[in-house]
C-alpha cells in the first residue's frame, strides 16, 4: 500500500491538509448515521445533508421518505439539505459548490452515491471500482472466493430455469433466495426444496421488473449457526474493531425475524477467529476507509460472511446510548479515520473493553392489528434496564401489518445496564409479552372473554383486606370510607406517597378506554406504597384487563412488586407486596 493512502505514514500532514476545507457532505444521514451531523458540528466543521433516491417501488420509496422525515425534523436549521435528484451530473455540481472536505455515507442508500461523488471529486474514500463488491452480495462472495476465503456458494440467476439449474448444482435442499442488494431480511426467502426455491425466485424476478433495487436475484446455499455483527472502521487500510454484537432471531411468519441484538461484553472462544476473518473480508472487498457493518454466521466450520454494509450500524442508536455501552461511538471513530489518523491509531491500540451490557429489542407483531392503544412504552419504560425507545409505527395508520422483516418490526426498545443479567431478563420478558400477551403491548385492551365481575361495596373490600393502618384506595366508584384515603384519577398525583396498604378499585368500563393513561395512573398509584406495603386487587378490577389475572400480574411484575399467595377466604382478590 502506498504512503499516500496509508494514513499512519504521515498523520500530521494529512490532518493539516484536510483542515483547509470546512464542509463535510453526509449522504443519507439517517438511522445511526444521523449522529454524523452532530459529530461533524462538534469538530468545528459544517455538515451538509444530501438525500439519495430510495430504492423500490414508488409506494416503498414513500415509506422510506416518511421514516426519513422523522430525522429531517431533528436536523439543525442551519444545516443545508440537498434534495433528491435523479440527475447525477446535477447532484455532482451541487455538491462541488460546497467544496467539500469529505463525502461520506450515513446509511445504506447513500453508499453508492457517496463513493461515486468522492471518486469524481478526488476526495478520500473507497475506490469506485470496488462498488459492486461493496454493495452486491454476489460480488462480495466472489471477491472472497478470489481471495481464497470461505464464502457462501451461489450466484445470480436470470430466470426460473436458471434457478432450477443452480439448485441442482448446489446439491442442498436448503437455500436462500434474496436480492443481491439490500439488508435486514427484506425480500429474503428461506426455502426448503425445489418447489419453494422456484416459487421465491419467480416472485423476486417478477418484482425486479418494477424495482431496480431487485435487478439481481441471488440464490445461495443456506448456512445456519450463530449470527454476529462485526462493526469496524478503517483508516487507509488499517482496520479497527469498534463493536461486536450477536443477533437473536426466531423462525416466524415465513422468515427468520430479528428478536433482539445483544452486545458482546467480553471476547470469548471463537471471537478472535471471527474478527480476523472479518479483517480479511475487508481487504478482499477493498475497504480502505470508513465504517463497515459486517454480518457473519459462525457454524461448526468457523465464520463466514453474510454481507457487509459500508456504513455505520443501523438500529437508529443515539451516540449517548452507544457511548454508554462501548465508551465511544462508531460515527465519531468514523470521522477520526478521515480527520485525525493519529488519534485513530492510538485508540486502535486499546483493548476491547465494553463498559456495559446492552440489548436492542426489536418488537415483533405476530398478527395484523387495528391499533386502538399502544401501552408498550408505559410497560417498557419501567423495566430496570430501559434506556429509550423508538416506536414510530404506532404514530401513523392504526392498521399495522404483522412483522415480516426488520423494517416492519413494531419498534425498538433499547436496554442497557451494569447488571448483565438484568438486561437479559428484561429483554426475555418483553419477548414473552409480545408472544403470549400481545394485547398488553399493541392492541385494544378489553375484558377477558367478556367476563365482568360485579364490584363489592368499598367497605366489604376493605374488610376482606383486614385493612389496618394507612390505606390508599384508587377508585372510580365515587364512594368514600372512613379510615382510608380514597382518590380518583384527578386526585391521585397529589396523594401522600407512603401508604402501608393499597386497594386498586376500578370497575367502570369507561376507566379502561384510554389504556395508556390508565396504566400510567396505575403505576403512579403503585408508587404510593411504601417499601413492605401490600397491594390488593379485586377481580372486579383485573377482569377488565386482557388476560384477566395474568394481565394484572404482568403490570405488578413491571412495577417491581412481589405477587403473594391469595388468602383462602378471598381467593379472587390478588395480593402483592412491595
Amino acid at each position: 500500500m502506498d504512503s499516500e493512502n496509508y494514513a499512519t505514514f504521515a498523520p500530521y500532514q494529512i490532518h493539516v491538509t484536510m483542515m483547509e476545507k470546512r464542509n463535510i457532505v453526509v449522504v443519507e444521514p439517517f438511522s445511526t448515521g444521523f449522529n454524523l451531523i452532530d459529530d461533524v458540528l462538534v469538530r468545528g466543521y459544517k455538515p451538509v445533508a444530501l438525500l439519495a433516491i430510495p430504492p423500490g417501488t414508488e409506494e416503498e420509496r414513500e415509506a422510506f421518505r416518511q421514516d426519513d422525515e422523522l430525522f429531517l425534523a431533528r436536523m439543525p436549521k442551519d444545516v443545508p439539505v440537498i434534495g433528491e435528484n435523479p440527475n447525477y451530473e446535477e447532484v455532482l455540481e451541487q455538491v462541488r459548490r460546497y467544496d467539500p472536505l469529505l463525502v461520506i455515507a450515513g446509511s445504506d442508500f447513500g453508499v453508492e452515491l457517496a463513493t461515486r461523488l468522492s471518486h469524481d471529486l478526488g476526495l478520500r474514500g473507497n475506490r469506485w471500482e470496488n462498488i459492486d463488491k461493496m454493495t452486491k452480495k454476489s460480488a462480495m462472495h466472489q471477491a472472497l472466493a478470489d481471495a481464497g476465503l470461505r464464502h457462501i456458494r451461489g450466484r445470480v440467476v436470470g430466470s426460473v430455469a436458471d434457478a432450477r439449474q443452480l439448485y441442482d448444482e448446489l446439491g442442498t435442499a436448503q437455500v436462500v433466495v434474496k436480492p443481491s442488494r439490500g439488508s435486514g431480511t427484506q425480500s429474503v426467502f428461506f426455502c426448503e426444496g425445489l418447489d419453494e426455491t422456484l416459487q421465491a425466485a419467480g416472485r423476486l424476478l417478477d418484482l425486479a421488473e418494477s424495482d431496480e433495487h431487485v435487478s439481481d436475484v441471488l440464490i445461495q446455499e443456506r448456512i445456519t449457526g450463530r449470527e454476529f455483527i462485526v462493526n469496524t472502521v478503517s483508516c487507509g487500510g488499517r482496520h479497527r474493531l469498534v463493536s461486536l454484537w450477536q443477533y437473536n432471531k426466531i423462525p416466524m411468519n415465513g422468515t427468520n425475524l430479528y428478536e433482539s441484538t445483544e452486545s458482546i461484553s467480553r471476547l470469548d472462544i471463537g471471537h478472535s477467529r471471527l474478527i480476523n476473518y472479518a479483517y480479511k473480508v475487508l481487504d478482499a472487498i477493498g475497504i480502505e476507509w470508513g465504517a463497515v457493518h459486517g454480518e457473519y454466521i459462525v457454524d461448526e466450520h468457523g465464520p463466514v460472511l453474510i454481507e457487509v454494509n459500508c456504513r455505520p450500524m443501523g438500529a437508529s442508536m443515539s451516540r449517548y446510548y452507544i457511548e454508554k455501552i462501548f465508551g465511544h461511538h462508531e460515527t465519531d471513530v468514523h470521522l477520526d479515520a478521515y480527520l485525525n489518523p493519529k488519534k485513530f491509531e492510538q485508540e486502535a491500540q486499546k483493548p476491547y473493553r465494553p463498559l456495559r451490557k446492552a440489548m436492542i429489542k426489536s418488537l415483533i407483531i405476530a398478527d395484523d392489528v387495528n391499533l386502538q392503544s399502544a401501552p408498550v412504552l408505559q410497560i417498557a419504560s419501567r423495566l430496570k434496564s430501559f434506556h429509550s425507545a423508538r416506536l414510530h409505527r404506532v404514530a401513523g395508520d392504526p392498521f399495522i401489518q404483522h412483522t415480516h422483516d426488520l423494517d416492519s418490526s413494531g419498534g425498538i426498545i433499547y436496554l442497557i445496564s451494569d447488571d448483565e443479567q438484568q438486561v437479559v431478563d428484561d429483554c426475555h420478558f418483553l419477548h414473552r409479552l409480545e408472544m403470549d400477551y400481545p394485547q398488553l403491548l399493541f392492541n385494544e385492551l378489553k375484558a377477558a372473554d367478556g367476563h365482568v365481575v360485579a364490584r363489592q361495596p368499598l367497605a366489604e373490600q376493605l374488610n376482606q383486606m383486614g385493612a389496618e393502618g394507612s390505606t390508599l384506595v384508587f377508585s372510580d366508584s365515587g364512594e368514600q370510607q372512613d379510615g382510608a384515603t380514597v382518590v380518583d384519577g384527578h386526585q391521585l398525583s397529589s396523594a401522600y406517597d407512603s401508604y402501608e396498604l393499597g386497594l386498586l378499585d376500578l370497575s367502570r368500563e369507561e376507566s379502561f378506554l384510554d389504556v395508556e393513561s390508565l396504566l400510567q395512573q396505575i403505576f403512579v398509584f403503585l408508587g404510593k406504597l411504601r417499601e413492605g406495603g401490600r397491594l390488593y386487587v379485586p377481580e372486579s378490577t383485573y377482569c377488565h384487563l386482557p388476560y384477566g389475572i395474568d394481565g394484572m400480574e404482568v403490570l405488578l411484575h413491571v412495577a417491581g412488586l412481589k405477587i403473594e399467595a391469595p388468602k383462602p377466604n378471598t381467593s379472587s382478590m390478588m395480593i402483592a407486596s412491595k
